[in-house]
């Protein structure tokens, strides 16, 4: 059974799921031009991803976590949708190559509590407002469409979200220290390659 929706809908929704869920972290937001996307196929990926490390940090910091973020990347991201059997199948999101490098943050007295998962809650029907509500950006888009059924395109969205599978490939994480005054320090590098 195909996915009832227009293919503008769907690249449009999947650049919007994709920014709502991992712009955060990204130092530059996405485009339709950055993104490739085969509609028919069901498979997305972006390249070259530099990460934002003032987000990143900010999230740690809320969690109070000893170490900050220094540099970030990932090489690509890519996601697949089973359009064809989206509410059986997993949606599957791949970052391949994400390289993160951390240093040591000074402990601080803190009393505050973890904020940042609070910006991920968001009801499936505000989703698809809010996906929906977007105008369309690139040149090559439909018309505006009136869309109806905005009930049904929220519980697919939240159907969807409950069955994404996520894959870290080639991950290389690396702490360093540089002791104030010295020439040389410490690393510790660690390779995971799924």
């Amino acid at each position: 059974m195909p996915w009832p929706f227009s293919e503008s809908i769907k690249k449009r929704a999947c650049r919007y799921l994709l920014q709502r869920y991992l712009g955060h972290f990204l130092q530059e937001k996405l485009s339709l031009e950055q993104l490739s996307v085969d509609l028919y196929q069901g498979t997305g990926s972006l390249t070259q991803v530099p990460l934002d490390k003032w987000c990143l940090n900010e999230i740690l910091e809320s969690a109070d976590a000893p170490l900050e973020v220094t540099d970030g990347f990932i090489q690509s991201i890519s996601l697949s949708v089973p359009w064809g059997s989206l509410l059986q199948d997993n949606c599957a999101l791949e970052l391949k190559g994400l390289e993160m490098v951390f240093r040591p943050r000074p402990r601080l007295a803190s009393g505050s509590e973890p904020m940042y998962w609070s910006s991920f809650m968001t009801s499936s029907m505000q989703l698809a407002k809010e996906c929906l509500s977007q105008k369309l950006t690139d040149e090559q888009g439909e018309g505006s469409q009136p869309f109806e059924g905005l009930e049904k395109f929220a519980e697919t969205i939240e159907t969807v979200l409950r069955r994404v599978k996520v894959t870290f490939l080639d991950t290389v994480l690396r702490i360093e220290h540089v002791p104030e005054n010295s020439k040389s320090g410490t690393a510790l590098e660690i390779r995971i390659e799924r």
